[in-house]
């Protein structure tokens, strides 16, 4: 709080009806739920460590400590929305790979906001080249210079390779979200089933035999 405030030197504060405390609603069952039942401090210290990851080169492999970390907390947030919805294995896995996608997106997010690139021109490249983009996890060569061509026209001229790297890992994080949610909702059932279920040997797949 500023220090010239009326509450810094000393002065009484007003007196406010306490508003009745809200109990948050339950993250629904969807693909975010892993996501949403992060708690603040917990989503927090995601977004440190995946900053931290950046710093540090941003290779994202699972033996990285920072990457662990993120991990352990999705799992612990996972355990919550796996008790409440008893998820097949499937969703499990969409889920928490969206939850990791979701806090890069954030950290990505955060990391061009502080070097004065605003992740608000990539969000109307992805929304504008939706079409191109559906059913990708990676950015194509063909993409990614149009990303770049879109940025320069949109404030980002000054930016340099590296930058532009961060801007299409952005773009790939709303890809693979995007991708997370289709296959959760291509994963029905509950009680931890398989993704797949085994095939049939053909000798039981005949009418009579054994």
């Amino acid at each position: 709080m500023a220090s010239g405030s009326a509450f810094a030197q000393g002065a009484p504060a007003p007196v406010t009806a306490t508003a009745p405390a809200v109990a948050k609603a339950l993250p629904a069952n969807s693909v975010s739920c892993v996501y949403d039942s992060l708690s603040d401090e917990d989503r927090e210290i995601s977004l440190l460590l995946i900053a931290r990851e950046i710093v540090d080169g941003g290779s994202f492999r699972k033996t990285s400590k920072n990457v662990q970390g993120v991990d352990r907390l999705i799992e612990e947030a996972h355990q919550k929305c796996l008790a409440r919805y008893n998820w097949s294995i499937g969703r499990s896995f969409s889920a928490t790979d969206y939850a990791l996608t979701a806090i890069m997106h954030d950290a990505l997010a955060q990391a061009m906001e502080a070097i004065g690139f605003p992740a608000s021109p990539l969000g109307e490249f992805y929304r504008d080249n939706l079409p191109a983009l559906a059913g990708k996890s990676r950015l194509s060569a063909a993409d990614q210079a149009r990303l770049k061509e879109q940025l320069k026209a949109k404030g980002w001229d000054k930016a340099n390779e590296a930058q532009f790297a961060l801007a299409g890992f952005y773009i790939e994080t709303m890809m693979l979200k995007a991708e997370s949610q289709r296959r959760f909702n291509s994963f029905g059932g509950t009680g931890r089933q398989p993704i797949r279920r085994p095939p049939i040997p053909a000798s039981k797949a005949k009418r009579g035999k054994p």
